[in-house]
């Protein structure tokens, strides 16, 4: 299993991509957000909603958005037509290989941002000291990453902790960290950064109301019978079939329950370029 990307693009998946926006994904950056020209770099944009949203924020500026993965790259471009924004630009891209592309330079831009990426790497230092490269003199990169094993919800359906240690095992043995978010300040720090440049913060995703389960409990018991997920813990040798149904049937208990509640753990970072 060469590909460290855990979760692939089943519809199960890109359900929860598309769900993002500044708002609910980048409150670190709103502050930063406040100049009309500004330009950014968005690495692993996913379905652009995230990269749309932003480019709305600096209609003077302009944003180039960059994914490896063809097919979301084409909803990410549709989305930006119906959203009638055009100061956007999207690219089959790999942040490693920037030099390749026309869009990007080093010291060219004022932000650069990646959402839920680093978590997906298996070199995420080397990902920030390239994006550091990438951002100019004054600028900022800024960074938020989930902590699974911070993530937690009522009641305590038995299920869920299968779910997360699973969950772990999958993402360690690709490689990746799944609980980098906690940690983000000190692979910062690793790429370069001085303390006095990097503020950390937490937030969370908490969703509670019949239709918030319903959307995230949904997705999970989707994306674990029927994503790339899925593939990879059965390859993997982590799960078989009626390991995963069982964890699906956790998703759909905690969506049922009246008082359910589940939360989404964030570590973020903003660091400043001299």
């Amino acid at each position: 299993m060469s590909d460290p990307y855990i979760h692939g693009h089943h519809a199960s998946v890109l359900r929860s991509h598309s769900w993002r926006t500044v708002e609910n994904s980048c409150p670190h950056l709103l502050r930063y957000l406040n100049n009309p020209s500004l330009t950014i770099l968005d690495v692993g944009c996913g379905p652009g909603t995230i990269s749309v949203d932003l480019a709305a924020r600096v209609p003077q500026g302009h944003v180039y958005a960059i994914d490896p993965s063809p097919e979301v790259i084409e909803k990410a471009r549709k989305h930006a037509e119906e959203r009638g924004v055009t100061n956007i630009h999207f690219e089959v891209g790999d942040i490693f290989r920037w030099e390749q592309h026309k869009g990007m330079h080093e010291a060219g831009f004022d932000i650069v941002h990646a959402h839920q990426v680093l978590q997906h790497l298996q070199d995420p230092v080397s990902a920030l000291e390239v994006m550091k490269r990438l951002v100019r003199p004054g600028g900022i990169l800024a960074v938020r990453d989930s902590t699974y094993s911070a993530m937690d919800w009522y009641p305590d359906v038995p299920g869920l902790h299968s779910w997360k240690a699973l969950y772990l095992d999958v993402a360690r043995g690709l490689k990746t960290d799944p609980d980098i978010g906690k940690r983000l300040h000190a692979v910062a720090l690793q790429a370069g950064f001085a303390r006095a440049d990097i503020d950390a913060s937490v937030a969370a995703w908490t969703f509670s109301t019949p239709e918030e389960r319903a959307f995230w409990c949904g997705l999970w018991a989707d994306r674990t019978l029927q994503s790339e997920y899925r593939r990879k813990a059965v390859e993997g040798g982590y799960a078989n079939l009626e390991h995963l149904e069982g964890i699906a049937a956790a998703w759909r208990e905690l969506e049922g329950a009246e008082e359910g509640w589940f939360a989404v753990i964030h570590g973020q970072v903003v660091c400043r370029v001299g």
